[in-house]
């Protein structure tokens, strides 16, 4: 939930924690906010010139695209952005599209944030710290858990009855 002045989400890929590569869904359950969802599409690289000494990371929030120039590297892109309505979502494939979501100074954003991974996927051994941080489920092989998740938690919410 976004609701306090300044909530942002920097620029940023998401990590990739299981291979194949997981797929990350965002659904915006409401949004009466004035945060705009930004991202750097790869086939919208306007050139592979340095930036100069006086490049800011900076994009406007009026305008639906705009460009950016990034100090880390020597790409520039055009920037592409939304203001995410309630029952839409947002589809990424974890290692791709840098993205982020602008400040908020106004109003409130309820998001749902998912991670779907295939059954035969194996947990990336660097990644075992964020998915016990993060809560997900695993068997001891290191792929998903092959039975519905949710049906292994009213068991084990059973057993301690």
């Amino acid at each position: 939930i976004y609701e306090k002045n300044g909530a942002a989400m920097e620029w940023h890929v998401d990590d990739v924690i299981y291979h194949p590569k997981q797929i990350e869904v965002v659904l915006t359950i409401d949004n009466t906010s004035d945060c705009q969802t930004m991202w750097k599409p790869h086939d919208r690289l306007l050139s592979d010139s340095p930036p100069d000494a006086t490049t800011k990371i900076e994009a406007s929030i009026e305008s639906s695209k705009t460009t950016i120039s990034s100090p880390s590297t020597t790409k520039r892109y055009k920037i592409e952005s939304t203001q995410t309505t309630p029952n839409s979502a947002i589809i990424l494939r974890a290692g791709g599209v840098e993205h982020k979501v602008s400040p908020l100074s106004s109003g409130k954003r309820t998001i749902l944030k998912m991670a779907f991974v295939r059954e035969d996927a194996n947990l990336d051994s660097t990644m075992v710290g964020h998915v016990t941080h993060h809560h997900h489920r695993q068997c001891s092989s290191g792929a998903m858990a092959k039975k519905n998740t949710s049906r292994m938690v009213l068991k084990e919410r059973k057993k301690k009855k």
